[in-house]
């Protein structure tokens, strides 16, 4: 347990999406591509 979100990191490769003022937005797991359509748009949204 993290204080965010009750999730254990799996395997390398997981994915902490952060947001510009330091919070965890989502945690991806390591299948998840990092250009998947889901991280890059989370990425290049304003």
């Amino acid at each position: 347990e993290n204080g965010k979100i009750d999730q254990d990191v799996i395997w390398n490769f997981q994915k902490f999406l952060i947001d510009e003022n330091g919070n965890l937005v989502d945690v991806l797991l390591p299948k998840e591509s990092p250009v998947s359509k889901k991280v890059t748009e989370w990425i290049t949204a304003d």
